[in-house]
């Protein structure tokens, strides 16, 4: 799971009944709002104007959510121009994955599947691209677009995609042009000093991504 950074659209389940837990009600509710402020014991979350403060203990699942709402087409949209603005100096297209190789960043080294319902059959054929350029072969795989289950990746990573109005400069961020009049940049999970600036630069998030070593099975 990833955690969320203030400016985020989460939805927040807890237990009701603790210390630091809203009182009423069945065992457990949820809270859907922008997180505005997280200290390492509370979440306080702007729900409409109104302030929810949780407990951390009071926490049993977080989940992040796009600011607005977004369709899987505007995924696939947006994961092929990100992928046509790779550095990638090989790029091949196989049954609705686009392939790239020698590029600086995961995006410009990994397999995405663009088209609708891409198929997993093609993970030997991509397997082999990547085994011709003596390279392992990675996938990103956008999570709303990849059914669990239906194409294995070792040791996998997290990564967000955010969009924003204006390609707003941030340090270790390149934007690129996604259409819509949006731009977009990947940023590492992990990395939650680079997150918290791409929000406060004005980047949102529009949807999580897995980058992994592709497994044939």
């Amino acid at each position: 799971m990833i955690d969320p950074t203030v400016g985020d659209r989460i939805v927040v389940r807890y237990r009701l009944g603790s210390a630091d837990a809203p009182t009423g009600g069945p065992s457990q509710s949820d809270v859907t709002g922008v997180l505005s402020m997280a200290d390492e014991r509370h979440l306080t979350i702007d729900r409409d104007g109104e302030v929810v403060v949780i407990g951390r203990d009071a926490i049993t699942s977080i989940r992040l959510l796009s600011r607005h709402v977004v369709r899987n087409s505007e995924i696939r949209d947006v994961e092929r121009a990100l992928c046509a603005g790779s550095d990638a100096t090989h790029r091949e297209e196989i049954d609705g994955w686009i392939l790239s190789a020698g590029g600086s960043t995961p995006r410009g080294r990994s397999a995405v599947p663009v088209e609708f319902n891409a198929p997993s059959a093609a993970v030997p054929e991509i397997i082999d691209w990547y085994d011709d350029l003596d390279l392992p072969a990675l996938a990103l795989l956008p999570d709303r677009l990849v059914r669990p289950g239906r194409v294995t990746i070792d040791e996998a990573q997290a990564m967000e995609v955010l969009v924003a109005e204006a390609p707003a400069i941030v340090d270790g961020l390149t934007p690129i042009d996604v259409g819509d009049r949006l731009w977009a940049v990947d940023v590492e999970a992990s990395d939650d000093a680079l997150r918290a600036a791409a929000r406060r630069a004005g980047y949102a998030l529009h949807h999580t991504v897995t980058v992994g070593e592709l497994v044939e099975t």
